[in-house]
């Protein structure tokens, strides 16, 4: 199992930031606000649910730090919109 790391407003799998193998990215929007945008995996992490796991990561953070979420990312929109435990930390784009 890969370590999941924190860096600046990212969770990422690699040795540093800059060489990340898989990463998620957000950016803060407002307050108690985050917009997650960016979702990544390398082809040698591909299939292995790795994508799904960093959306796990920061959408635990964003729970954990009361904070709701705007995906603009699709994949980690839909892998939060089918979670039922994360739906309600969703904001539409409008809001």
């Amino acid at each position: 199992m890969h370590e999941i790391k924190k860096g600046n407003q990212r969770f990422y799998i690699g040795e540093a930031e800059d060489k990340a193998i898989a990463e998620i990215t957000w950016v803060p929007s407002r307050e108690n606000v985050i917009i997650v945008d960016h979702t990544y995996v390398s082809d040698e992490l591909g299939g292995q649910g790795v994508g799904k796991k960093l959306v796990d990561r920061v959408a635990r953070m964003a729970e954990e730090e009361e904070l709701k979420i705007i995906a603009t990312c699709p994949f980690a929109q839909k892998v939060i919109a089918r979670s039922e435990h994360y739906q309600n930390l969703l904001l539409d784009l409008e809001v």
